[in-house]
């Protein structure tokens, strides 16, 4: 039991149908999709990393696109052993997907290629970034030196949205995006059409960023929420959120979550829950913090018989060299936009992407069949982290999010374990703060 399968390496349950019509899952998708606050792609305050006195108020940062911004511009990496340092060289998106399900594609990677010129030294400031001295707990990976992959990313994307965003609207391919995935529980074969949650739904997005620049820095980087739902008398309606950071996650009830409405303005009857996104890190909070947040971590417990679980930690550095900032958008401070964005695409039913034979075939969705490395890997441990595996192939969040938010994520707040605890007793908690 101590052995892990790789990503798609065991054939999964077939799904069951779903109830939902089409109409219903794109309305529910753009009736309650995100708004993001985030710092904005200004080539003036980036690139994202920085640790000065105004770094909770000043600052630039990527911004969720389509994958096609990085499908575009990635070099395909077979296998852990075709290792090409630095090279020019793109691969065509078309000659990506037909590669998948070839060997070496686990242990493959998308990479950004060409990062720092071809420089040696470089590259080897790159590979061994011993330059940037600092003290950190023993559990976080040490960030870059300052080999300039940072600076070289940031202007090559910057270029790239601008020479996009001067084309027509109907032209342009690279859209400030995020992808929806509407999960009905029943579809889910552990959950079938007599268990409660069968009627329940888990109303997914995903967000594609195209580098991760923070304390810890790798190439591509995909972060999420999720909604979850229960019919009613007036339809569905949310319940609560879990908002993904780092690897673990934080759960709040719907009446507690900031929300604005069609037009971006705060409202508590609004539909759209507002995500403040860690400058650089992406991981998202509930609130504005000015003081930022400091990354939460956890660790691995395998039970036998019983499985995996994971201990909640929270890891303080010595210095604000680990911290995620967040911007703030509804003050005349700083430099926060918020992003309501309008491409939505809605995934197809569970029972298609679990079909991986069939997505792979899917003009739109075949990248999610896609099981290596959005990214490169990291050359050695603790030395910034490799790219992300794509929504697809990243474990319980996605093949049962139900579970996930239950076994993985944590209360945002004191209150939410005070009423816990209070409801184990039968009684209120009096005289705790």
């Amino acid at each position: 039991w101590f052995n892990r399968p790789e990503p798609g390496q065991a054939a999964e349950e077939p799904a069951n149908p779903t109830t939902l019509p089409d109409e219903l899952r794109h309305d529910l998708a753009r009736r309650y999709r995100p708004c993001l606050v985030l710092f904005p792609e200004s080539a003036e305050f980036g690139p994202p990393y920085r640790t000065g006195e105004n770094a909770n108020l000043v600052g630039a940062d990527y911004h969720p696109r389509g994958v096609e911004i990085f499908l575009d511009h990635a070099r395909l990496r077979l296998g852990r052993t075709q290792w090409l340092p630095d090279m020019p060289e793109t691969t065509d998106p078309a000659v990506i997907r037909a590669s998948l399900g070839q060997p070496g594609e686990v242990d493959g990677s998308l990479e950004t290629p060409w990062l720092h010129g071809g420089n040696p030294i470089k590259i080897v400031r790159h590979l061994f970034p011993f330059a940037r001295q600092f003290r950190p707990h023993w559990a976080i990976p040490v960030p870059k030196a300052d080999c300039g992959c940072s600076v070289a990313v940031w202007e090559r994307y910057l270029h790239l949205v601008a020479a996009d965003e001067a084309m027509l609207p109907a032209a342009r391919r690279y859209p400030q995006t995020l992808y929806a995935r509407v999960l009905e529980g029943r579809e889910l074969p552990e959950i079938g059409a007599d268990h409660p949650l069968a009627d329940a739904v888990a109303l997914q997005y995903w967000w594609f960023l195209f580098y991760n620049d923070a304390w810890n820095r790798h190439q591509g980087d995909w972060e999420g929420i999720t909604l979850f739902l229960r019919p009613g008398p007036d339809g569905y309606a949310p319940l609560g959120a879990a908002y993904a950071s780092h690897d673990l996650g934080r759960w709040r009830r719907w009446r507690d979550v900031g929300k604005v409405d069609d037009d971006g303005i705060e409202d508590d009857t609004g539909t759209h829950p507002v995500v403040y996104v860690g400058r650089g890190s992406h991981a998202s909070y509930f609130d504005y913090n000015e003081h930022g947040y400091h990354p939460a971590m956890s660790r691995s417990l395998r039970v036998p018989f019983l499985g995996d679980y994971k201990i909640p930690s929270q890891f303080i550095l010595e210095t604000r060299n680990a911290t995620d900032w967040v911007a703030d958008a509804q003050s005349s401070l700083g430099t926060g936009v918020a992003v309501l964005a309008e491409r939505v695409p809605v995934m197809p039913p569970e029972a298609m992407l679990r079909d991986i034979a069939a997505l792979r075939t899917d003009d739109c969705w075949w990248w999610l069949a896609y099981r290596g490395l959005w990214g490169a890997p990291e050359f050695l441990p603790f030395f910034g982290g490799s790219g992300p595996r794509g929504p697809k192939w990243q474990g319980v969040k996605w093949s049962n999010p139900f579970r996930w938010v239950m076994r993985d994520c944590i209360a945002d707040d004191l209150p939410y374990w005070l009423e816990m605890f209070a409801s184990w007793a039968g009684g209120e908690v009096e005289g705790r703060e």
